[in-house]
């Protein structure tokens, strides 16, 4: 079992030195790891606002009475 998670270690060690170089080789790799940044906030956001518009409607429609 070790053994295959030192392979699986090598492997993705030498996949992440790959990306790099590619990246290092790219003039826009700078902007594409900004974008990937930008939206990753984005999303945070609007999960954060989603998360707050479903709690104060849960608990208006929780305080409803319906008899």
């Amino acid at each position: 079992m070790a053994r295959i998670a030192l392979m699986v270690f090598v492997a993705c060690g030498e996949r992440v030195r790959r990306c790099r170089e590619i990246a290092r080789q790219r003039p826009d790799g700078g902007y594409t790891t900004e974008t990937v940044v930008v939206v990753a906030i984005l999303v945070a956001i609007a999960v954060a606002v989603g998360a707050v518009l479903m709690s104060k409607l849960l608990a208006k429609a929780n305080s409803l009475d319906l008899r």
